[in-house]
């Protein structure tokens, strides 16, 4: 085996196993977890899924099914749902990832996926899960968050930038094969 080869794959390995070990102290991050009461936003349970999957589907064409389900066994207490009247208008998916600074350990959230029905959108429902997700990472101790958004979804681009989210970089290739994307953030101070 060529030295490009054996390079190629130790650099491989190397991701692997950072990755790794990020979801494993993402994992541990979200067992010690605080939760805050919420009004008709609640931490997604396994009877919910169905519906969160439904809404997914309508919302993103690369949308991995497979992935929700893996958030929703790992990640409980920071995947939520947004219900009006008792049916599931929406949901918004975090993942823990600590940064590791010259200031020492940070622990900073990324928005997955997040989605109204298509019935409900316009009506304040995503401002109201985002706005209250966000109080409880803050209370939970996260530094900041990060979320990609497609440079076409202008409705979400606008709602983000109302909450406080600013455009960081535009990136390719992470809202789907080719396509081009906004990686916004909000910080705490």
């Amino acid at each position: 085996m060529d030295l490009t080869k054996i390079h190629t794959r130790s650099v491989i390995y190397l991701m692997s196993f950072k990755k790794l070990l990020r979801d494993i102290a993402g994992s541990l991050l979200v067992k010690q977890w605080k939760l805050i009461e919420k009004k008709d936003i609640m931490s997604i349970e396994d009877s919910l899924l169905p519906e969160v999957l439904r809404i997914q589907s309508e919302g993103f064409k690369n949308g991995s099914p497979e992935k929700l389900i893996k958030y929703s066994k790992n990640s409980r207490n920071i995947f939520y749902v947004i219900k009006s009247r008792d049916k599931i208008v929406g949901y918004c998916i975090y993942y823990l990832k600590p940064e590791l600074s010259l200031k020492g350990f940070k622990k900073q959230s990324v928005i997955s996926s997040i989605a109204t029905d298509k019935n409900f959108r316009g009506r304040g429902f995503a401002e109201r899960l985002l706005r209250c997700s966000i109080e409880e990472m803050k209370v939970n101790g996260i530094s900041s968050i990060l979320l990609y958004v497609n440079v076409n979804n202008l409705s979400a681009i606008q709602l983000y930038e109302k909450i406080g989210f600013r455009v960081i970089k535009q990136v390719e290739n992470i809202c789907g094969e080719k396509e081009k994307c906004y990686e916004m953030g909000l910080r705490f101070a």
